[in-house]
């Protein structure tokens, strides 16, 4: 068996399309829209990428009190001795 895609799935997909719609799934992309498809994605190309959201920076200067800190968290995470009962 061929280690390759031949493409049969897209034949496959496309023919499914067919059969459920009546049309190609060409005619299906193009039908909302007042341009061709592939003038659509070009146009997509040529618009600036979005902008990431800021990110919030944290000040760079340590908790003075992380020791304390941490030692209440490790208090409180403690795995805690089971009571027996009779």
């Amino acid at each position: 068996m061929p280690a390759g895609n031949t493409g049969c799935d897209d034949d496959l997909y496309e023919a499914l399309i067919a059969e459920r719609y009546g049309r190609p799934m060409s005619e299906l992309l193009q039908e909302e829209t007042r341009h061709p498809l592939p003038e659509l994605l070009k146009e997509r190309h040529r618009r600036p990428a979005p902008t990431p959201p800021q990110r919030i920076r944290m000040p760079l200067a340590p908790d003075p009190e992380a020791a304390a800190h941490r030692a209440i968290l490790e208090e409180a995470i403690a795995p805690r001795p089971r009571q027996r009962t009779a």
